[in-house]
């Protein structure tokens, strides 16, 4: 069974090592890589892994955000590389088994071959509100009762069969051209790293929110979460967004006490074991020490425990 992805990626360079390495670990063979302009070191760290095999790179320069269009391309691309199934990730997305003992690929190779397609959902991993250092020792806290702005939940992403004649949607949430059933379990689940540091957020919301108000042809309800965030980036709002959505001390006491939240260093602990046997080791301890965007923080250096002790009591 070959497993292939795909990543539609543009300025991530603080996590795309990790997100590369987590991946391949998890029995993917092959990643399609389309760069939608990159500037920031993540086309150098791309390239490193073309060099090495393991990425078929896409230079894709259009800003217009033209999802469907790139990801349908590249889940074409991973069929004529002979791929079985295909999953489609965002750099910020950490896919695995809910049994997490298993690979992606251990439980795709056991699904009945009446299903093509099936569902994983998202939960973010957070910090604590004021606390600095690599986003992987930060983010150590699990959400589960992760919601967009509106109150509802995140859309689910979608992996299926490989297919010559695909459609990828909007958002990787779906797919067209199959013509089997959605596994009813969901055996999967995404921890989702969009918060990893202010910098590197506003950088997303600039370039997302500007390509999404640069293509005329999409509805104004797709993309809205970023477009959202795009005004508030523009009218000096969004660095406060950013902040607020983060837990507060007093929140991350609360929310372990309701259950809500709960501390999760499984990604962590799983990054720093395959510094060992990675691909790149070096571009993925770059990630770990917090320095390939720069943006680790006047205390880049500290663990970002400070606030552990006090939470679970």
């Amino acid at each position: 069974m070959r497993l292939v992805a795909t990543l539609l990626v543009r300025d991530e360079v603080d996590v795309v090592a990790a997100t590369i390495e987590h991946h391949l670990a998890q029995g993917v063979e092959l990643v399609v890589v389309t760069d939608n302009g990159s500037v920031d070191g993540t086309a150098e760290v791309l390239a490193g892994y073309a060099a090495a095999g393991v990425v078929e790179l896409i230079d894709e320069p259009d800003h217009t955000y033209r999802q469907a269009e790139w990801v349908t391309r590249m889940a074409r691309r991973a069929a004529e590389h002979g791929a079985d199934w295909v999953i489609h990730l965002d750099a910020d997305e950490f896919w695995l088994p809910v049994e997490r003992s298993r690979t992606l690929h251990d439980v795709l190779a056991e699904v009945p071959p009446e299903y093509d397609t099936l569902l994983a959902r998202r939960t973010d991993l957070v910090g604590v509100r004021g606390t600095w250092g690599p986003w992987p020792r930060r983010l150590r806290w699990r959400n589960l009762a992760t919601v967009s702005e509106r109150g509802t939940p995140l859309a689910p992403k979608v992996c299926h069969r490989a297919a010559p004649e695909i459609g990828v949607a909007q958002g990787n949430h779906a797919v067209t051209g199959l013509t089997g059933g959605l596994l009813p379990s969901e055996p999967f689940e995404i921890h989702h790293v969009p918060l990893r540091s202010w910098p590197q957020f506003q950088r997303k919301i600039a370039n997302g929110g500007s390509s999404y108000a640069a293509n005329t042809e999409l509805d104004p309800e797709v993309g809205w979460h970023w477009r959202a965030d795009f005004e508030r980036l523009l009218a000096g709002e969004l660095e406060r967004t950013f902040h607020l959505r983060e837990p507060s001390p007093a929140d991350l006491v609360a929310g372990l006490r309701a259950g809500t939240l709960v501390r999760d260093s499984w990604l962590l602990r799983r990054l720093q074991r395959l510094h060992r046997t990675a691909v790149r080791p070096d571009l993925l301890w770059a990630v770990l020490l917090g320095e390939p965007g720069g943006d680790r923080g006047p205390e880049a250096g500290a663990d970002a425990d400070a606030t552990d002790g006090e939470a679970e009591r």
